[in-house]
């Protein structure tokens, strides 16, 4: 009795170590996937600063449109 108590507890203790191991696998997985989520976050706002720049010159080419055309009258 007292040599499978030892050896439930040996199996018990491997099941834990492969346990905390696969979590820290994970965890190392899901900070890679949250890196990458976050460089494409950084990336999209890169993006919608260049559209916003682009949207800024263009209204300021429409401003000086408008402006030449109501002198022009």
């Amino acid at each position: 009795m007292e040599n499978l108590q030892i050896i439930l507890t040996l199996v018990l203790l491997v099941i834990e170590v492969i346990a905390f191991a696969w979590l820290i696998i994970d965890l190392q997985k899901s900070k890679k996937k949250q890196d990458q989520i976050i460089n494409l976050e950084h990336q999209i706002l890169q993006v919608e600063e260049s559209i916003m720049d682009l949207e800024k010159s263009i209204i300021k080419k429409i401003d000086v449109l408008i402006d030449k055309q109501t002198n022009d009258d």
